[in-house]
């Protein structure tokens, strides 16, 4: 295990007192690295991220976004830029093997806590810094931040070689198609990371901790309701009616819009896998890419 250096470890025995380091975590990505700390009173995390743009987001997030099952923000610092949270209660909810029951209450819970999450609305979408002014890159038309994005990660499949011919039409034929859904879309306060691995909960279904805000910003709401098409809605379509039931159903235009996120996250996430090493992640994508031109050939 790799430890945090001298001048953390002191700044953390400044807000905790004595402690002990029992764990760290460390995604491929390099995002952030964490440590579940054992203090006198209570355990908590150290945290510690490589972008200042996600600091500040999660920062934000914590501080302004607050909601039920949001861990306590207990101290920050911006140089090494890293947060000390508190410990939240429950066992990892995509480790957990639920009964069909548990799982079902699991995902009704987390569209009513989505729900509320999203009740924030703003004029401009994209990163925010910490005191909530804009970050680096924010406009006031979605369109262009969503537009940005995929277009940078198609380019760099193309380029790449990671992306053929008919992935590179299809993908560009169909997001065209359905950007049009995104003109107008309203701004919310969005995780842009949500779904199980981002839980907690107890084996009973209840869901009793969101983490992970490192990716939080302005954004359109279909950011944080594409991914699970193709993961637990498409294992059992039964979910996706326990969360919707508890979210609120989406119209016509909505769903156009989780779709064309859903092939926004098929094409970047299988171009950023590959581009931080996350190849499991990537091919996973690439599966999700190869699904949806198999529906759209059988239309």
């Amino acid at each position: 295990m790799k430890m945090p250096d001298a001048e953390i470890l002191a700044w953390v025995e400044g807000v905790v007192g004595p402690f002990d380091v029992l764990s760290q975590v460390v995604h491929d990505h390099g995002y952030s690295r964490l440590w579940r700390i054992s203090a006198a009173s209570d355990y908590c995390w150290l945290k510690m991220h490589r972008f200042p743009h996600k600091w500040a987001g999660e920062v934000h997030a914590l501080t302004h976004w607050k909601a039920p099952l949001m861990p306590t923000l207990l101290a920050l610092r911006d140089d090494p830029h890293a947060v000390l949270l508190s410990e939240m209660p429950g066992a990892d909810a995509d480790k957990i093997g639920f009964s069909p029951a548990a799982e079902t209450q699991l995902w009704s819970e987390a569209g009513a806590w989505l729900r509320e999450f999203h009740g924030r609305q703003n004029s401009w979408i994209g990163e925010v810094l910490p005191d909530g002014s804009p970050g680096a890159r924010t406009t006031l038309d979605p369109t262009e931040l969503v537009r940005q994005g995929f277009e940078n990660r198609l380019r760099s499949g193309r380029d790449r070689g990671v992306l053929g011919a008919g992935q590179l039409a299809f993908a560009s034929a169909k997001f065209e198609e359905g950007i049009k859904s995104i003109e107008g879309a309203s701004v919310h306060s969005i995780h842009r990371d949500f779904h199980a691995r981002n839980w907690l909960a107890n084996r009973d279904g209840e869901l009793t901790a969101v983490l992970d805000f490192e990716h939080a910003r302005w954004d359109i709401r279909a950011a944080d309701l594409n991914r699970p098409w193709d993961n637990e809605f498409h294992r059992n379509p039964a979910l996706a009616d326990a969360f919707y039931e508890a979210y609120g159903r989406p119209d016509e235009r909505f769903m156009a819009q989780i779709q064309t996120m859903r092939l926004y996250n098929a094409v970047t996430g299988l171009v950023w896998g590959l581009e931080v090493g996350e190849t499991a992640f990537s091919e996973f994508n690439r599966n999700v890419l190869s699904r949806l031109m198999a529906n759209e050939k059988d239309a």
